[in-house]
């Protein structure tokens, strides 16, 4: 199958960086699924300190879901805005990247 569709699909659909490995580019590659993966990371360490600041403030009732998210709102979740737009500062990246390359490679081999 032509490049120019298979890598985008696998860096749009699969996870960015994979279609630029399809296509050979490996340090770009390797470059964007290690930031995806670093902005997984972060995003779990950060949601992990909002609920651990919840549960921090005092008793919570576990039946009442509607004061855990008040007290989560109370919390500043800006970070996981920006990480959330990183990604998909990455994901189009990828996709754009990974197609152009691709149309790039299969002009040249017929």
């Amino acid at each position: 199958m032509k490049k120019a569709v298979v890598s985008p699909l696998c860096s749009g659909l699969v996870i960015p960086g994979l279609g630029q490995i399809i296509n050979q580019d490996f340090k770009k590659g390797i470059i964007l699924l290690a930031a995806v993966f670093l902005l997984f990371v972060m995003g779990i360490i950060k949601l992990v300190c909002l609920i651990d600041a919840v549960f921090r403030t005092g008793r919570v009732d576990l039946s009442n879901p509607e004061m855990i998210m008040a007290k989560l709102r109370a919390e500043d979740p800006s970070i996981l805005w920006y990480m959330a737009a990183a990604f998909i500062i990455i994901w189009f990246f990828s996709v754009l990247d990974a197609y152009l390359r691709g149309r790039k490679i299969d002009s040249v081999d017929p």
